[in-house]
């Protein structure tokens, strides 16, 4: 797990990084180049003017242009959702996430919500996808019920997504599970709501992800934005 990223990162022309978590949730603003980024929601072009918010602890990935990529980061409340918006002014949104981070939630009012910034994939990903949500279902039932075979399911998703489909799986609970931490339920109960065998094997996945046991996790997601050390 990675720290929130610092004001301003750059990358190499043809770089990516691997799929990733930041402990606290940060809005990207794309100054330069692009990239493409990955995980759960698909594939999504980042290109000049994109900002895109990521809530605390999501895994994404991202694969470098031609041309590298020059993002400005700047952190955002810890109960921020996954949006993108375009700003209207580049140079304008630039200044407020150099010299006034904080005001970078106001700046989003002014921009306009984006919806199709995804990568076309074929319709079959997506219905792949929704149906590792019902977690009665085992991957080898979907691939057959989708007339794929599981080999070309794996090296497709796992292309399109950054992630294996037992991995997006796993995301798709642990995702779950960070919603019902923010609520007072039993930690027996988030663990069997978000889709794991049980408490035990719950907390292994998060001490995995994060370092943390479910109850500190719990504490840092309500409280202080990036409490989290990362691990």
């Amino acid at each position: 797990m990675h720290p929130t990223p610092h004001l301003e990162t750059c990358h190499a022309p043809g770089t990516g990084l691997p799929v990733h978590r930041h402990a606290g949730a940060y809005a990207a603003l794309v100054r330069q180049g692009d990239h493409v980024e990955i995980g759960l929601d698909g594939p999504r072009r980042c290109e000049p003017g994109l900002i895109v918010v990521h809530p605390a602890l999501q895994a994404h990935g991202n694969r470098f242009g031609r041309h590298g990529a020059r993002v400005l980061n700047a952190p955002m409340p810890r109960d921020a959702v996954t949006s993108v918006f375009r700003t209207p002014s580049l140079a304008e949104a630039c200044a407020v996430f150099e010299r006034a981070p904080q005001e970078v939630t106001a700046l989003l009012a002014s921009c306009t919500r984006v919806d199709d910034a995804g990568v076309a994939l074929p319709d079959w990903q997506a219905e792949f996808v929704e149906r590792l949500r019902d977690d009665a279902l085992a991957i080898g039932e979907i691939t057959t019920a989708l007339d794929i075979t599981p080999a070309h399911a794996s090296r497709a998703i796992a292309a399109s997504y950054g992630l294996s489909p037992q991995r997006l799986r796993r995301e798709i609970r642990w995702q779950r599970a960070l919603t019902l931490l923010r609520s007072d339920r039993p930690l027996s109960d988030v663990a069997v709501d978000a889709g794991f065998a049980d408490q035990p094997h719950f907390t292994r996945v998060c001490r995995q992800e994060t370092g943390l046991a479910p109850a500190a996790l719990r504490r840092h997601l309500n409280c202080v934005q990036d409490a989290l050390d990362p691990a």
